[in-house]
């Protein structure tokens, strides 16, 4: 699931991009930035910014993204 407003990109050139696992939920104005990898079954919540790799099943929020759960 992807919401409205969702950025997923680099910072400088086509190898530095995001890697998103397979039933990700991206609440609506969160950020994905760099060269960073969501596990399978993460929720990224609105306006976070993710810019360290996130584990499976875990629930994330914050500027920058921090670990609030593992589900």
């Amino acid at each position: 699931m992807v919401g409205f407003g969702v950025l997923c990109g680099n910072k400088d050139n086509q190898e530095n991009i995001p890697t998103i696992g397979d039933n990700v939920k991206l609440y609506t104005g969160c950020k994905v930035i760099g060269n960073v990898t969501i596990g399978n079954n993460a929720e990224v919540a609105p306006n976070a910014i993710v810019v360290k790799n996130i584990p499976g099943n875990a629930i994330v929020a914050g500027i920058p993204a921090r670990i609030l759960k593992i589900k």
